[in-house]
């Protein structure tokens, strides 16, 4: 379509005619003789107005010798490629924008869902919430818009690497590769970001609501970022939402725990994945849900990480997993064997004690306190909670006494030493206790 006011302007042929007198200038280049040639230029984006899809605005650049020549090539902006995942009320596409030419996320509505007001007004509502997470850990949103059948998506970068769930997964499968790369001061680092990504949407009011490995992306360059907020509300939402999500995803351990994946849409007030989700939240108590639920999520997961194994892996289902969430504690994490690697730390496995608590009054009371824990955890400063963390405290504060007086050093050396077996030896007493 042809602009009347401005010639060589361009609009697409869904545009209405409204809009063919609201464009972009047209585009200037030297033509071959030195004299100014006028491109079409693209037209202002009206995907809103038609509700369809949207065009390309920048021209391809092509060079005629040294000479740029700008060719409008008016495309769809958002190409979808691949189904990246599929959940309850939407599902995630790897895509091509070409406009930049670069990959990037696209979320929409599932087509069977599009239409309903409700559904749409809470989609709309998880876009404005992730739109104010501004944060290296959170996944930013680049864009919104309509796809050619009338679906509301917004864009989000696309993360290129490998969930946590994947890398639990390896690391269960013994690969050497991966406990080379992953030890547990990697892993502590890993969950060190997480927990800042979630720390951060806790300052803006949001709480995610279904923490798991699958929704952590670890990218090829060490970045660790929290994805699907699909779940995720703000405190004011969920006062205008006092009754959640109609159509909630629950998923049972699945894969590399359980061997089937157990799945099923309930309608209700429970909601997110019981493998993860704190007793409060599988009661149902959606309205009065607070950080310390994601802190319990939080918490399990790393649990898995370090221990490579889920304390709910004999579950045989979604009733089952709700139950075991309800009653069954969370072991110990040293006491998790695996022919792979070695026990986990026991000040780590005393740092995931705290956050696994069935009464939330006996959490952390944020994940800033767990942040702060775990940093001085790495700093050295082992709380003393056992006979091991005491031997590691001590040592710690020894060496530390050695730093500041070299002439001390030897003695300090023999207090760590005899520390250390004192340690081992109680370890190794309480150990065989148990076993008896």
């Amino acid at each position: 379509m042809q602009n009347d006011t401005i010639p060589g302007a361009y609009v697409p042929p869904h545009a209405p005619s409204s809009l063919a007198q609201t464009v972009l200038s047209p585009v200037q280049q030297p033509s071959h003789d030195g004299t100014t040639q006028v491109l079409p230029g693209p037209a202002l984006d009206a995907s809103v107005a038609t509700g369809g899809a949207r065009s390309t605005i920048l021209p391809r650049v092509e060079f005629v010798g040294e000479v740029p020549r700008l060719v409008v090539d008016a495309r769809e902006r958002f190409e979808a490629a691949k189904v990246l995942g599929r959940g309850g009320v939407g599902e995630v596409v790897l895509a091509r924008d070409n406009d930049i030419e670069r990959p990037v996320a696209l979320k929409r509505l599932l087509p069977e869902l599009e239409g309903g007001a409700e559904i749409t007004a809470r989609f709309v509502e998880e876009i404005r919430v992730l739109g104010r997470l501004d944060h290296p850990n959170i996944v930013p949103i680049h864009d919104v818009g309509v796809d050619p059948d009338g679906r509301y998506f917004y864009v989000m970068k696309y993360v290129e690497g490998e969930t946590l769930e994947h890398v639990i997964e390896r690391l269960i499968a013994g690969d050497p590769e991966y406990h080379q790369r992953y030890s547990f001061e990697r892993r502590t680092e890993v969950f060190l970001q997480v927990l800042r990504g979630v720390q951060y949407a806790h300052a803006q009011g949001v709480l995610h609501r279904d923490l798991k490995p699958a929704n952590i992306m670890v990218g090829r360059f060490g970045e660790v970022v929290v994805m699907d907020w699909g779940l995720a509300r703000s405190r004011e939402e969920v006062k205008r939402f006092p009754v959640d999500d109609k159509l909630i995803t629950l998923t049972a351990p699945k894969g590399r725990r359980q061997g089937n994946d157990k799945l099923r849409t309930m309608e209700g007030s429970l909601l997110g994945t019981p493998a993860y989700m704190s007793p409060e939240q599988a009661r149902g108590e959606v309205a009065t849900l607070d950080e310390r639920s994601d802190v319990y999520a939080l918490s399990v997961m790393f649990h898995e990480l370090l221990t490579l194994e889920h304390y709910l892996a004999s579950k045989s289902g979604v009733g089952e997993c709700v139950a075991g969430v309800l009653r069954d504690p969370v072991p110990m994490a040293y006491t998790a064997e695996s022919p792979h690697q070695s026990r986990v730390p026991a000040e780590l496995a005393h740092f995931i004690r705290h956050g696994v608590a069935k009464d939330p009054n006996e959490r952390y009371r944020s994940v800033t306190a767990m942040i702060d824990r775990l940093q001085s955890i790495r700093d050295g400063k082992v709380p003393v909670e056992c006979p091991v963390t005491m031997a590691k405290r001590m040592g710690a504060e020894a060496m530390h006494a050695v730093d500041r007086n070299s002439r001390g050093a030897f003695a300090a050396a023999a207090v760590v030493t005899l520390l250390g077996l004192v340690g081992l030896w109680t370890l190794l007493q309480a150990l065989l206790g148990a076993l008896r």
